[in-house]
Parts: C-alpha cells; sequence; structure tokens
C-alpha cells in the first residue's frame, strides 16, 4: 500500500518539478531519493513490526487493565452490599434496644 502511494507521490512530485523552480526541485529529488532506497526497507520493514508488536502489547495491557477494573468493581458492590446488610441489621438492632429501653422505663 505505501508503495502505490510512494509511486503516485513520485510521479506527482516529478510532474511538480518541471514546473517548479531549482531549490524545489533539489529539495524533491532528495526526500524522494530517501525514501525509495534498498536500506531502508528492510529497517522499514522491522519498524514496521515492532510498531505492530507495541501495537499488541498496548492494546492487551488494556485489555488487561479493563479486566482488572471489572473485577475489582464486583469486589467493591459485593463488600458495598454486605455493609449495606449489616447496616440494616444493626439498624433493626438499635430499633430492638431503644424499644426495650423506652419499655423499661
Amino acid at each position: 500500500m505505501e508503495k502505490g502511494h510512494s509511486e503516485s507521490g513520485s510521479s506527482a512530485s516529478s510532474t511538480y518539478n518541471l514546473n517548479s523552480s531549482s531549490s524545489e526541485t533539489s529539495f524533491n529529488k532528495s526526500t524522494t531519493s530517501k525514501a525509495s532506497t534498498p536500506l531502508t526497507d528492510p529497517a522499514r520493514v522491522e519498524k514496521r513490526k515492532a510498531n505492530t508488536m507495541a501495537a499488541r502489547r498496548y492494546r492487551q495491557k488494556r485489555v488487561d487493565q479493563m479486566n482488572t477494573l471489572e473485577s475489582q468493581l464486583k469486589k467493591t458492590q459485593s463488600e458495598r452490599d454486605d455493609l449495606k446488610f449489616r447496616c440494616a441489621r444493626l439498624e433493626g438492632e438499635v430499633e430492638t434496644l431503644r424499644a426495650l429501653l423506652a419499655s423499661k422505663k
């Protein structure tokens, strides 16, 4: 895909070179010659592979973080529900004790 893009870019730049000044022509030639050197192609492939692996690691890390957060959420919700139940039980006990205190007076 990049080769097709660079080919269309080089043909457009060569058309542009015919109509442009000499300083712009040398600039365009230097940028296109750097992109098409055979020494950068294996390096470019390796860089692309490294970037792909880094993207995979990032996506997996994000999935792992979401799973961790979801499990923490479930744990926190469970603790909250337990505390609500305990609170209701203790409030009932307080009411019972108040009733006993009021009946003894």
